[in-house]
C-alpha cells in the first residue's frame, strides 16, 4: 500500500463555503501583554494598599486628637463645678454677716418704708399747681447763675 501525502490547509486560510455565507474569516489575534498587564495591577493593588495604610494613620491620629479634646473639656467641666461651688459658698447670707461683723459693721434696725406721692399727669395729678421748690445743695443756685 502506498500512500500519497496531500498538503494540508490552515482553517484559517479556507475559503467561505458557500453554504454557510455567516461564516468569516477573523484576523490573527493580537500578542498579549501580560507582563504590562501584571505590573499595572501590582501598581495598583500596592496603591490601594498604601492608601489604606495611610488613611488609617490619619484616623488614628485624629482620634487621638479627639480624645485630647475630650479629657480637656472633662477638665473644664470640673472646674467650672468647682468655681460654682466656691462661688456658692462666697455668696452664702451667713458667711457674709460673719465678715461684716469681723469689719465692725453692726446689724440694721427695724426696716421703714417711705411711701412717695407722685404728681404725674398719667396718674391724675392736676398739672397746673406749683411744687415748692427745694433745693438739696445750697450753692447749687449760686453755681448756676449766669455770669
Amino acid at each position: 500500500m502506498t500512500a500519497i501525502l496531500t498538503p494540508r490547509r490552515s482553517p484559517r486560510s479556507a475559503t467561505i463555503r458557500d453554504d454557510r455565507p455567516d461564516l468569516r474569516v477573523v484576523p490573527e489575534p493580537r500578542p498579549r501583554h501580560t507582563l504590562g498587564y501584571a505590573l499595572v495591577m501590582v501598581l495598583l493593588l500596592a496603591g490601594a494598599v498604601f492608601g489604606a495604610v495611610a488613611l488609617n494613620a490619619l484616623a488614628a491620629a485624629e482620634a487621638v486628637a479627639a480624645r485630647n479634646l475630650e479629657r480637656q473639656v472633662a477638665e473644664g467641666e470640673r472646674e467650672y463645678a468647682r468655681l460654682v461651688a466656691d462661688v456658692a459658698a462666697l455668696e452664702d447670707p451667713g458667711r457674709i454677716r460673719e465678715a461684716a461683723l469681723e469689719l465692725g459693721l453692726v446689724p440694721s434696725g427695724p426696716a421703714r418704708h417711705l411711701q412717695l406721692e407722685r404728681n404725674l399727669p398719667a396718674d391724675g395729678a392736676v398739672v397746673g399747681t406749683p411744687l415748692p421748690e427745694v433745693t438739696s445743695d445750697p450753692l447749687k443756685p449760686v453755681l448756676s447763675a449766669e455770669r
